[in-house]
């Protein structure tokens, strides 16, 4: 859903324990600090950070790190994150739409299904083009539209509960009407695998960690709540393997970028 506020957006990404659910991203996390080759001494600004996994990779690297997000219980944690690996990351309060830093600043920005949350598609892409220097890498990723997840949302809430404009940045002309002025860009196709034991497992998951489901929840009363509940389970058993378990496809599109 879109957020009617800042204020609104940073109370619902405050809640539950988001670093379960990122730590599901670890596949995607990798791919992307890989392909953006990041180097000793670059400056790496990884944008709605999270609780920092794509910063405290970049930083292995040995990139000099800065990570920004919305809500300071995340930054809590990233900074938790950065003390158990022994990575020096600045972590920042901040808005991706207007960005803290000066122009032309940063080496690397990375986000990993982070800006593609921000509301305001120009501002963002205006924000990625002023902080990067001539030649600078860009990476992020965002999901692409799930039709049975979409269809299911619909029967508990007037808009898609990720946002209306969120799947927008995993079309390929919209990447390029934002930002191929400034970037010369490339794309590839990926497919995140989630696997549990159940429908339930991810229906817990979800639940206690995903922050647009718990706003969502806040919304519904108990027999909606159990009802959406239900459907959540039931879309997921329908993924269970021959082996036993759920195994079910999340696809996003990968975004490379050097600034022209």
């Amino acid at each position: 859903m879109l957020w009617a506020s800042m204020r609104e957006a940073r109370e619902v990404w405050s809640t539950g324990t988001y670093e379960r659910l990122a730590a599901r991203f670890a596949p995607v996390q990798d791919q992307l600090v890989n392909l953006l080759r990041i180097s000793r001494g670059d400056r790496v600004l990884d944008l709605a950070t999270g609780t920092g996994e794509v910063a405290v990779r970049a930083a292995r690297q040995g990139g000099v790190v800065t990570g920004l997000d919305i809500a300071e219980p995340m930054l809590a944690k990233a900074r938790e994150r950065a003390s158990e690996e022994g990575v020096d990351i600045t972590f920042d309060l901040g808005d991706v739409e207007y960005l803290p830093y000066e122009d032309s600043c940063f080496d690397v920005v990375v986000s990993n299904f982070g800006v593609v949350f921000a509301p305001d598609h120009a501002n963002v892409a205006a924000e990625l083009a002023r902080v990067t220097c001539p030649a600078a890498r860009l990476g992020f990723t965002a999901w692409k539209p799930n039709p049975r997840l979409g269809e299911l949302y619909r029967r508990f809430t007037e808009e898609p509960i990720e946002g209306r404009e969120m799947y927008e940045w995993g079309r390929e002309d919209h990447v390029e009407d934002m930002l191929g002025e400034d970037f010369e860009l490339e794309f590839e196709d990926g497919t995140l695998w989630l696997e549990a034991e159940s429908g339930e497992e991810i229906w817990k998951l979800f639940s206690e960690s995903a922050p647009p489901v718990i706003a969502l929840l806040k919304h519904l009363d108990d027999e909606q709540r159990e009802q959406f509940h239900r459907a959540i389970v039931e879309l997921y058993e329908s993924y269970r393997t021959k082996d036993g378990g759920v195994r079910a496809p999340r696809r996003y599109l990968l975004v490379l970028g050097r600034r022209k």
